[in-house]
C-alpha cells in the first residue's frame, strides 16, 4: 500500500509540474531589473533543501554542483512564482524577459523548471528527475541557480516553485 501511495504522489507530482524551458542568450533587449529585495522572500529552507537534492543528483551523474545565486536569479524566480500565483496557473510566461535580464548580467544560457503543489524538496526533485524535460534542465551545462518559492495563502498554502538555472 505504501508503494502505491508513493507512485501516486510521483504521478500527481508530474502532473503538478510544468515543462522546462531552456534558451541560449543573446542579450540585446532592454528589460527592467526586478526588485532584488524579492530574493529575501523565498523560502530559503526549502530552496536549500532542493539545491541539496539537485546537487546530489548532479554529483551522482558526474556533473558539477550548482551554486546558489542569491540576488538576481532568485529575485526573478520569486517574481515568477508570485506571478504564477496571481495567474492561478503554472507557466513559463515571460521566460524570455528573465533570460534577457540574466544574459545582460553575463549568463550564456538559462534554463527553468517550475512546479507547484510540493512541500517536500525530495518529492519535487524526484518528480523533475522522472520527467525527461525537467531532467534535462537538472543535467544541463549550468553553473548557478536561483530558486523562488512562494506560498499561495489563498488556495490552501500550495507552494509554487521556480528553479532558474544559468551558465556563466
Amino acid at each position: 500500500m505504501r508503494k502505491l501511495g508513493i507512485v501516486l504522489v510521483l504521478i500527481l507530482g508530474l502532473i503538478a509540474t510544468s515543462c522546462s524551458r531552456e534558451e541560449m542568450i543573446t542579450p540585446t533587449l532592454e528589460v527592467s531589473m526586478p526588485d532584488l529585495g524579492l530574493a529575501n522572500e523565498t523560502d530559503w529552507t526549502l530552496a536549500n533543501q532542493i539545491l541539496g537534492y539537485v546537487n546530489n543528483f548532479r554529483t551522482d551523474m558526474g556533473l558539477e554542483p550548482l551554486i546558489m545565486e542569491t540576488t538576481t536569479s532568485t529575485a526573478l524566480a520569486v517574481s515568477h512564482s508570485k506571478y504564477m500565483i496571481e495567474q492561478n496557473k503554472i507557466s513559463h510566461d515571460n521566460f524570455s524577459e528573465r533570460a534577457t535580464i540574466l544574459g545582460n548580467e553575463g549568463a550564456q544560457a538559462v534554463g527553468e523548471n517550475v512546479a507547484f503543489g510540493f512541500n517536500d524538496a525530495e518529492e519535487v526533485v524526484n518528480a523533475w528527475i522522472n520527467s525527461p524535460s525537467h531532467r534535462d534542465t537538472l543535467e544541463g551545462n549550468y553553473t548557478h541557480v536561483g530558486i523562488g518559492i512562494q506560498e499561495d495563502k489563498f488556495n490552501g498554502l500550495v507552494k509554487y516553485i521556480t528553479f532558474l538555472t544559468t551558465r556563466k
